[in-house]
């Protein structure tokens, strides 16, 4: 057992939710912003995609904030994401710099744009215990699958895409999540009983299926991890895969319930 990966996730994760819970609107916000270049970055390494990239997408990334925050213009973070990727393709198209570039590059920006747009929406009509709650779920649930696939792992949950995720370490993951679901919303008093159950398990399948969605990105490039900020856990993206497909489905499922 990676012993580095507890430990870490232990220090950090108390870190995570007095900043939640404490931190100023704009220090979040600004972590929001951090966290997506450090995020294209690695994304841009993973692909080995051209520098370049990386001060594209990163200007882009910093539009859509400004027109989510700066000017109230929904229109031109729209416009970030779908118009600008295209422009510095017109003047010297290529077909195969075209396609090994291209789509890789947009894939990523419209990947982590869709994972981390939530937190601004969170940030900006939630309470901050709504926060707590999510994080503390979805990082209860890839802890508990790491643990148990550890100690109890022997069936493969995705052979071809993941070897070493276990349906043992599947199994303990919706059950720490869930568990851990019901110990916050005791303290915060989110939802109903039953549907916390609900919104914990919809939370730890998002998560799951983040985990396997980068897995099979990390395979498509031959490559173990995206990189090495973390000590014990690899990149960011490594960290927060579950945490980019579990966003949107949970600010959707608070907007649903009103």
């Amino acid at each position: 057992m990676n012993f580095k990966r507890v430990v870490t996730a232990l220090l950090l994760f108390p870190l995570l939710v007095f900043l939640l819970m404490k931190g100023p609107k704009f220090l979040l916000i600004t972590l929001v912003w951090v966290s997506g270049l450090v995020c294209l970055y690695e994304w841009i390494k993973l692909y080995d995609l051209n520098f370049r990239w990386f001060l594209g997408l990163s200007v882009l990334w910093s539009l859509a904030f400004i027109g989510f925050y700066g000017l109230k213009n929904p229109l031109l973070s729209f416009y970030a994401f779908l118009v600008f990727p295209f422009l510095p393709f017109l003047k010297n198209y290529e077909k195969d710099s075209f396609a090994k570039s291209f789509f890789p590059g947009v894939l990523g920006l419209f990947y982590l744009g869709v994972g981390l747009y939530p937190f601004l929406e969170f940030l900006s009509g939630f309470s901050r215990e709504h926060l707590v709650y999510f994080f503390s779920v979805v990082f209860a649930n890839d802890t508990g699958a790491y643990i148990v696939g550890k100690l109890l792992g022997k069936r493969t949950l995705v052979p071809k895409l993941s070897p070493k995720k276990t349906w043992e370490g599947f199994w303990g993951g919706v059950l720490a999540g869930i568990l851990v679901g019901i110990l916050c919303n005791q303290l915060f008093k989110i939802f109903s009983f039953e549907l916390n159950l609900l919104t914990s398990l919809v939370l730890v399948l998002g998560a799951v299926v983040g985990d396997l969605l980068e897995s099979a990105f990390k395979r498509m490039v031959g490559k173990k991890d995206s990189g090495k900020i973390i000590w014990g856990h690899g990149g960011l993206l490594d960290r927060i895969d579950g945490v980019l497909v579990a966003s949107p489905i949970y600010l959707f499922w608070l907007k649903f319930l009103g």
